[in-house]
């Protein structure tokens, strides 16, 4: 990547913490917002902030915990949420366009129903999972939900060391079989940081990941019948299979339920007033990584119809 191609790295004040972005350019255009998944980084959505960076202030965040922003060890849904809200309070000025992967998908999904008049379009890639994974209306099902999540929360994280950047590289290549060789050389080097014990680890705080435990579904779903702005949600047709399935700890699992049922992903895409559904074929759940010209494409068309 060329210097003169290397967007800046900004700090945002998003109250208690201080948050790292990606910033692609000019202040004098609308503004786009667009945010990582769990265990990820800004920069793994470079592909989507370059395809719009003409037509677009692109302000591509690390979520608390990720990359070069705080980790303060706190790690629910609101607080990813507030985060957001504080960050486009004091640098944003205008409605901006967000585009959001997974977890950043949760994010944004929950601010636009909160705040309904700030976003002027949102598009959810592979943002509106995971499945509910029971059926939570009897008191022994809610009981058992919760106690996955104290497992979850009670179990020891630590990142497994890796050797070097070519076992981060061959780790990313393993996850993610559609991932470009030397993009996948880039995140495996600006996603690492020299581990406590030798070798490498990656950039994101483990305990990130009770974000898991503080999603309740029915208020979610609630807030996001609130949402005025045009929704976009793409999914990749082979998510379910190639990404869910096989990463969920069983843990979490509480009952064998990890693929989201089509009448599940119906109502809760429902739940949004002005909602548009794509599906991109030969994609997972990292569309940015496995699709990135299709997906670019995708929101290209949505965008140019509907601002």
């Amino acid at each position: 990547m060329a210097d003169s191609d290397t967007p800046s790295r900004i700090t945002v004040d998003a109250g208690p913490v201080r948050l790292s972005a990606l910033d692609y350019g000019n202040p004098h255009l609308p503004t786009m917002v667009v945010l990582h998944g769990l265990a990820d980084l800004a920069w793994s959505m470079d592909s989507v902030a370059r395809a719009f960076d003409d037509r677009f202030h692109v302000i591509s965040f690390d979520l608390r915990g990720h990359g070069e922003s705080d980790h303060p060890g706190a790690y629910s849904l609101s607080h990813f949420v507030a985060d957001l809200r504080n960050a486009l309070a004091t640098q944003v000025h205008d409605q901006p366009v967000i585009v959001a992967h997974s977890l950043g998908g949760h994010v944004a999904a929950l601010y636009a129903g909160l705040y309904p008049s700030v976003p002027r379009a949102l598009v959810l890639v592979e943002g509106a999972g995971p499945p509910a994974q029971l059926n939570v209306d009897s008191p022994e099902a809610r009981a058992d939900l919760v106690r996955a999540h104290l497992d979850v929360l009670g179990a020891p994280l630590a990142h497994k060391p890796l050797a070097d950047i070519d076992a981060a590289v061959a780790r990313l290549a393993a996850a993610h079989p559609r991932l470009h060789p030397e993009r996948a050389r880039f995140l495996a080097e600006v996603g690492t940081k020299p581990g406590p014990d030798g070798g490498l680890v990656w950039k994101f705080d483990p305990r990130t990941r009770d974000w898991m435990a503080s999603i309740d579904h029915r208020f979610t779903e609630e807030c996001w019948r609130a949402t005025v702005c045009p929704v976009l949600a793409i999914g990749g047709a082979d998510s379910w299979d190639t990404w869910w399935s096989a990463r969920v700890p069983p843990a979490a699992q509480v009952r064998p339920r990890i693929r989201m049922a089509p009448a599940e992903w119906s109502a809760k895409l429902a739940a949004f007033p002005d909602i548009e559904e794509v599906e991109l074929a030969d994609a997972g759940h990292m569309v940015q990584f496995d699709q990135p010209e299709r997906l670019n494409e995708v929101i290209a068309d949505f965008l140019d119809r509907r601002l």
